[in-house]
C-alpha cells in the first residue's frame, strides 16, 4: 500500500521529558516516524511529512531514511501520494492538514487519526469540503502507546458509530485492518465513539476503574439487596452523568466543592454489606484521605452554573422537537466538545 504519515514525533518530548526510553523501552525515533519505518519495512511504499526537522536528530533521520521511508516537508506531495493518511499530529494541527489534503487525495483514499483525535471530529471540520469527495473514508491507527516501544503491540481502528453512521467502506475498513496486520500488531476494531475513550490512556484508566466499581455495585445491588436491573443502571447513569457535568462545567475543583465528602462518604459507607467490596473500601479509605493541596485549590474554586440532564433523552428531544438538519447540527456540534478540548 502507500501510505502517507504526517508528523514525526517530537523526540525531545519523548526522551527528555516523559523519559520513554527509560519508562518503556525501546528505541528512538518513536512516534510518527517510527511508524513510518516498521510500514517500509514491511514492504509499504511510505512517505512521512514533517516541516520542522529539528523533531529528530541527525542520526535519527538516517535511520528513518534507510528503513525506505521518503521524507518530505510538502503536506501536499504526501497528499497526493498515499492510499492511507495517518495523522500524527496535535489535535488543531490534524483538523488543519486534514482541511489542507482532502481535496488532494487519490480515490478512496483513507484519513486515520491517531491518540489526539476522534475521526468523527475531523469529519466534521471538514464536512464541507467532502460534497464532491464521498469517496474519502474515515478512521483511526490508534497505536495506544508510544511506537518504537515494547508494549505497541496492537492498533485500534474505528468502524461504524454507535448510532450507525458510517465514515468508511467495508473495503476501506479492510484495508486498515490489513495494514495493522502487516506490521505483526493486532487490529481491535471497535464503534467509533470509542476509540478514543479506550485507546486514550487517561481515559481508559478512568473507564477501567469506573467500570470495576460499576460491576461491583451490579453484583451487590441486584443479587444482596435484589433491586431490579433497571434501578440499577439508572443510579449508575446518575451519578456518571452529574458528575461529568459538573467537572465539564467547573473542573475536578468545583467538583469537589460541589460535593459534600463527609455525606458522601457517609451513605456511600452504608452500601458495604459483603466481604468482598474491595473497591468500595479503597474508594473510601482514599476520600477520606485528599491531598490537603487539593482541599486548597477547592477553597478558591468556583461551581458554575450546571444544567443536570440526560444527555441521551436531550438528543431524542432535539431531534423530535426540532428535527432536520437544525437538531443534527446541534448533536454534532456537542459531538466535537466531547471529542476535544472544549
Amino acid at each position: 500500500m502507500k501510505i502517507s504519515i504526517y508528523g514525526a514525533g517530537n523526540q525531545d518530548l519523548y526522551i527528555n521529558k516523559l523519559r520513554v526510553p527509560e519508562l518503556f523501552g525501546g528505541e528512538p525515533p518513536y512516534g510518527g516516524s517510527r511508524m513510518a519505518m516498521e510500514f517500509a519495512e514491511a514492504g509499504h511504499d511510505v512517505v512521512l511529512s514533517e516541516p520542522n526537522g529539528n523533531m529528530l536528530t541527525e542520526e535519527m533521520w538516517k535511520k528513518v531514511e534507510e528503513a525506505g521511508v521518503k521524507v518530505t516537508q510538502d503536506d501536499l506531495e504526501a497528499a497526493r501520494h498515499g492510499e492511507m493518511h495517518i495523522l500524527y499530529t496535535p489535535p488543531l494541527e490534524t483538523i488543519e492538514i486534514a482541511k489542507k489534503i482532502v481535496d488532494h487525495l487519490p480515490k478512496d483514499a483513507v484519513i486515520l487519526t491517531t491518540c489526539t483525535m476522534c475521526p468523527v471530529v475531523v469529519y466534521s471540520h471538514v464536512l464541507s469540503k467532502l460534497m464532491d469527495r464521498r469517496d474519502i473514508g474515515f478512521s483511526s491507527m490508534h497505536p495506544t502507546v508510544f511506537p518504537g516501544t515494547p508494549q505497541h503491540d496492537h492498533y485500534i481502528i474505528g468502524s461504524t458509530s454507535l448510532d450507525g453512521k458510517r465514515y468508511l467502506t467495508e473495503e476501506q475498513l479492510k484495508k486498515c485492518i490489513e495494514l495493522a496486520e502487516s506490521v505483526n500488531k493486532k487490529a481491535y476494531v471497535v464503534p467509533m465513539g470509542m476509540i478514543c475513550p479506550l485507546g486514550n490512556m487517561g481515559s481508559a484508566a478512568v473507564m477501567a476503574m469506573a467500570l470495576a466499581s460499576i460491576l461491583e455495585y451490579y453484583n451487590v445491588g441486584t443479587k444482596v439487596i435484589g433491586f431490579p436491573e433497571e434501578t440499577v443502571e439508572r443510579e449508575i447513569i446518575m451519578a456518571l452523568q452529574v458528575m461529568a457535568a459538573i467537572i465539564r462545567t467547573s473542573g475536578i475543583h468545583g467538583f469537589l466543592k460541589a460535593v459534600n465528602m463527609e455525606l458522601l462518604v457517609k451513605n456511600a459507607s452504608l452500601l458495604k454489606l459483603t466481604d468482598d467490596q474491595e473497591l468500595l473500601e479503597t474508594a473510601l479509605e482514599k476520600l477520606q484521605n485528599i491531598d490537603p493541596e487539593i482541599w486548597e485549590k477547592v477553597k478558591k474554586a468556583k461551581i458554575n452554573p450546571t444544567t443536570l440532564v440526560d444527555s441521551q433523552a436531550i438528543v431524542e428531544e432535539l431531534r423530535t422537537l426540532i428535527g432536520g438538519r437544525a437538531a443534527e447540527g446541534a448533536i454534532e456540534r456537542s459531538r466535537k466538545k466531547l471529542f476535544m478540548k472544549w
